[in-house]
């Protein structure tokens, strides 16, 4: 298990790179290149443009022009390389912010990046938590009703909000809160207009947003839950169960939670990935600052070093939590093994190789004289 938990994280490593490497020089090539814009470009001597381009190429910027270009040796990989080198870098890790707004309000990228990721994951644990437990008690449910009214119910509101796009949603939700007397925006910890209203106000702006985030979810896992459950109670095993006089309690904990939750695992644990990332369309509906804000502004600045932490912060995150999925898988069924030795030895396939051709050679030779 160990040896397997190693080689899942060598590749994971790899796997990391190459996909740092592929999204940096698509970005490099393609993206807006805001060295352009900032006021070190805008020099007037063609030596200090060309000792400020040289200045640039360092946190991975180059101007478009060509005359100056052509004097200047670097490429996409030299870029690349000065980027995987300012990752380590102790006082601006992960490169330099191009844009001076930025650079005065957060000074790093990592303090630019987790201060909103706080204010998301303010809306996304409650959420993730509360429709993955209602969403599951939910299928549940309904595999076990299968058929009836109560069954229907649940299936009308999965698909409902399944085919409910959330840039509607939201406005309802708002319109509703209104008139609730919910505020329309979300109130941040630690403002003005937060130390303004007080402790209950805040709790009240988040309410619609965590509520609509936590049903567009409880939506796919209801869904998905009660078609585990139904599968497991329609299998041979279950059906042998119950012949043999067991309770429906007895089934329950013995076979059906036992087969539905290594499925239930592998959907559960990496979905938090996907609201952790942030939805835009929630953040702009109710003012929220968070993680999607900074990805989407940064794309257009062509801010190449910010587009690339997230990539490397989410992607680190996702191929991580697979490994993690592949041992819980153990813990949920011992029964699983892995990383067992192979029978074939390719080592060991080469040399009997060699041992043959010899031997046949031999035997030639011998026949020859």
């Amino acid at each position: 298990m160990f040896s397997y938990i190693l080689k899942r994280i060598g590749f994971a490593i790899l796997t990391l790179l190459v996909i740092i490497v592929f999204v940096y020089i698509l970005v490099a090539i393609f993206a807006k290149n805001p060295f352009f814009d900032s006021p070190d470009a805008k020099l007037d001597t063609e030596l200090e443009r060309l000792n400020a381009l040289k200045e640039s190429i360092r946190f991975h910027y180059l101007t478009p022009d060509s005359t100056v270009q052509r004097q200047i040796p670097e490429n996409i990989l030299v870029r690349l390389g000065f980027f995987i080198q300012s990752i380590f870098d102790p006082n601006k890790p992960f490169g330099d912010i191009i844009s001076p707004a930025l650079t005065s309000s957060f000074g790093t990228i990592p303090n630019l990046f987790f201060r909103p990721l706080r204010t998301t994951s303010i809306i996304v644990i409650p959420a993730f938590v509360v429709s993955a437990i209602l969403g599951i008690l939910l299928g549940i449910f309904a595999g076990y009703n299968r058929g009836k009214i109560v069954d229907s119910g649940i299936n009308f509101f999965v698909i409902f909000f399944v085919a409910l796009p959330s840039f509607i949603f939201a406005p309802i939700v708002i319109a509703v809160g209104i008139a609730l007397g919910f505020p329309n925006r979300v109130l941040e910890p630690g403002t003005q207009q937060a130390q303004f209203f007080g402790l209950g106000e805040i709790i009240k702006s988040w309410v619609p947003p965590i509520l609509v985030v936590t049903i567009s979810s409880l939506a796919g896992y209801t869904s998905y839950t009660r078609n585990q459950v139904i599968t497991v109670l329609t299998s041979n095993y279950v059906l042998i169960a119950k012949s043999k006089g067991l309770g429906r309690t007895e089934i329950f904990f013995k076979y059906v939670l036992r087969n539905i939750s290594i499925p239930l695992v592998t959907l559960l644990i990496p979905s938090y990935i996907g609201l952790l990332s942030g939805s835009i369309i929630i953040e702009r509906f109710w003012q929220i600052r968070g993680t999607s804000e900074v990805i989407v502004n940064a794309f257009p600045k062509g801010e190449i070093n910010i587009i690339m932490f997230n990539l490397i912060f989410f992607t680190a995150l996702a191929v991580f939590t697979v490994i993690l999925v592949d041992v819980s898988y153990v813990i949920l069924d011992p029964t699983i093994k892995y990383a067992q030795a192979s029978q074939y030895n390719f080592g060991r396939l080469v040399k009997l190789y060699f041992v043959r051709r010899n031997l046949l050679s031999n035997r030639v030779s011998a026949v020859a004289v």
